[in-house]
């Protein structure tokens, strides 16, 4: 054996394995945890300038730090109590500011549009984590992050309640992650329970697209913008009814500016709030303000509890019946939110919601679909509201505070009762209108307004519109003035009868034939100043000409040779008469029995002054053309003379054989 028997080629080393990153799933639980850091660090940061600048501090930034997770789980939904009260009996405080609950929920929901993303260093091509994956490895960060909230801030004398922390916290933040991982996954569609799909039939299923959810959603957001911007403009108008009062009560709960900042900021963050019960308000189911009082447009009540005092609540309306003033703001706030229901509901024809990625309706909805479209619409604006009037309102206290806000379900059914009411039939009406503005578009009917309207009146000619449909073509004849081409174009489609019976080609007209008087041009109308405002207004005094747009046409032989424009504009002097002349405004009229000079005497360097040019489609000129070319070609070119256009084509010679003999 040789001495390489025994030892073989020896393998090559392996690669160690490279120290590998943190998987998918780890980076979306530490998304969560981020995600509650943040808005966490955000009141804190707030509650400690605050802690800052107060001159009397009841405690360290211990206090202050469980302060401000107190108001983290508040922005949640979740209920506080406080211990410390003057009974001994622990106090709810359950009101939810709802600007401070933007903080988190935004910051959850756009961390969770990045969950599906791989883990950075992963290579391009490398999946991300599955949805549910997803869903659950981010939650339960942000879950560890609350627990260890609500245990820090069990020992402040204002403490969360664990029922509420373990019921409205989860629900809150799986929503919005929910929300954030469908928007990363491109909005999929949701399937049908089995119970629906056996319940529901299968034509009433298949309304239920993209494209008509898209639209419902859109009107319902539609009513609800229009709701809470109508709410936003009773407190404003109600705070400025009651400016003197608002002032005195933000005077009297703090002295020092300290305090006032954190009276207006707490003001700031409780006027979404107050817009939810302006809304409930003009829908007429009212809101409460402890002690089971009810304030509503048409209740009268004796009056309010005893109530703190604080700059929005100086913003309630007086006790009793409203006033004609105020009811007329209630009709006008429910009737914006019906009309833009009615409106959203009906697409226009070539619209596209680039929120949905739908694309450009061809055609008008049918009428079930608007109706249908307005009446879901409807409905689901009054789910939202129901949600907004469960979050604005909570309690403050025991007994007369135990109750503050709108009722959640009366808010709900009358948005939903008042939009479906107004939008409705509002929706039909506009689908009926636009109808009628497309078939009179397709019938090119026209609407006279403003100025047009009365110059119709006056016997003013109106400027017709621009016409869609294209204009028939110019004869070649008519265009050049010569001859007319009577050979058929391969591509134009005709009648056999025409192609094959010479007697009904149509005769050649000589070049030297006189125009009709139908081919004359009109002489142009005179300029006045009375003909100038008229214009201006849009309008056609008298019948304005509009010049036709000149086009040129070229034979196929007389390609190599362009026409000159020296030559086109002498032909079109030579063809316009010498009396048609544009006179000038400024320029007085001409007497009758006055002789005027003749146009060519006053301009001696005129065109008309020069040589006159031969007729391009004169036979000397096409031989002369057609030698030229021959002489360029460089003897490429056959010698053959040019065919005469006055004489029809041989193919239409009745003694010229065709082409292909029959057998």
């Amino acid at each position: 054996m040789s001495e390489y028997a025994d030892h073989g080629p020896s393998s090559p080393p392996r690669p160690r394995p490279a120290v590998s990153g943190p998987s998918a799933t780890t980076s979306v639980f530490f998304g969560g945890v981020l995600a509650a850091g943040l808005g966490l660090g955000a009141f804190a940061m707030i509650v400690l300038a605050l802690w800052i600048i107060s001159p009397y501090p009841d405690g360290g930034p211990a206090s202050a730090l469980r302060v401000a997770a107190d108001l983290w789980l508040l922005a949640h939904g979740a209920d506080l109590v406080r211990t410390d009260s003057l009974s001994g009996d622990p106090v709810p405080i359950g009101l939810t500011p709802l600007l401070f609950a933007v903080v988190p929920c935004t910051l959850l929901y756009r961390a969770a549009r990045h969950a599906l993303e791989p883990a950075e260093g992963a290579p391009p091509d490398a999946p991300g984590p599955a949805p549910r994956t997803a869903f659950t490895a981010m939650l339960g960060g942000y879950l560890l992050v609350a627990l260890a909230a609500s245990a820090y801030a069990w020992d402040a004398p204002v403490r969360p309640s664990p029922l509420s922390v373990s019921l409205c916290l989860p629900l809150v933040a799986g929503a919005f992650v929910a929300a954030g991982i469908w928007t990363a996954a491109g909005r999929p569609g949701l399937p049908a329970p089995s119970p629906v799909r056996r319940a529901v039939p299968e034509g009433v299923r298949r309304w239920f697209t993209g494209a008509h959810m898209a639209e419902v959603a859109r009107a319902a957001a539609a009513a609800t913008a229009v709701l809470l911007g109508g709410g936003a403009l009773l407190v404003a108008v109600s705070l400025a009814l009651h400016a003197g009062v608002a002032e005195e009560a933000f005077a009297q709960l703090s002295p020092r500016w300290s305090g006032r900042v954190a009276i207006g900021l707490l003001s700031a963050a409780l006027l979404p709030n107050a817009m939810i019960w302006a809304v409930a308000y003009g829908l007429g189911s009212g809101f409460t303000v402890g002690a089971d009082s009810v304030v509503a447009p048409l209740t009268a009540v004796p009056g309010p509890p005893a109530l703190p005092r604080f700059p929005l609540l100086a913003a309630l309306p007086s006790p009793g019946e409203a006033g004609p003033l105020v009811l007329v703001g209630a009709a006008v706030l429910v009737g914006a939110a019906g009309i833009a229901v009615a409106f959203a509901a009906v697409p226009r024809p070539g619209d596209a919601d680039p929120a949905s990625g739908s694309a450009p309706s061809p055609s008008l909805p049918g009428w079930l679909d608007t109706a249908v479209t307005a009446a879901l619409g409807a409905l689901l604006c009054g789910v939202v509201m129901t949600v907004l009037g469960y979050a604005a309102s909570g309690p403050l206290g025991n007994a007369a505070l135990a109750g503050f806000g709108p009722r959640w379900w009366r808010t709900g059914a009358s948005a939903a009762a008042c939009t479906v009411a107004v939008g409705l039939p509002g929706a039909m009406l506009v689908r009926w209108r636009l109808g009628v503005a497309v078939r009179a578009a397709r019938e090119e009917r026209t609407r006279l307004t403003g100025w047009r309207r009365v110059g119709e009146l006056l016997g003013l000619a109106v400027d017709p519109p621009p016409s869609t449909t294209p204009a028939s073509p110019t004869p070649p004849g008519a265009a050049t003035g010569g001859t007319t081409d009577v050979t058929p174009d391969p591509a134009t489609p005709t009648d056999q009868a025409v192609l094959t019976d010479p007697a009904d080609a149509p005769t050649p007209v000589p070049a030297d034939a006189p125009a009709t008087p139908a081919e004359e041009p009109a002489p142009a109308p005179s300029r006045s100043w009375w003909r100038a405002v008229a214009a201006w207004f849009g309008f056609a005094a008298g019948g304005a000409v509009v010049p036709a747009t000149e086009s040129v046409a070229y034979e196929p032989e007389t390609l190599p040779v362009m026409p000159t424009p020296h030559s086109e504009a002498l032909s079109e002097a030579a063809a316009t008469p010498r009396g048609v002349e544009r006179r000038r405004w400024w320029k007085p009229r001409r007497r009758k029995g006055t002789r005027r000079k003749p146009r060519s005497a006053s301009r001696p360097g005129s065109a008309f002054a020069q040589p006159p040019v031969p007729a391009w489609h004169d036979a000397a000129s096409r031989r002369g053309r057609w030698a030229a070319l021959k002489d360029s070609s460089g003897g490429l070119m056959a010698d053959f003379a040019p065919r005469d256009l006055t004489l029809p084509a041989r193919e239409e010679r009745p003694d010229f054989p065709p082409p292909h003999p029959s057998p």
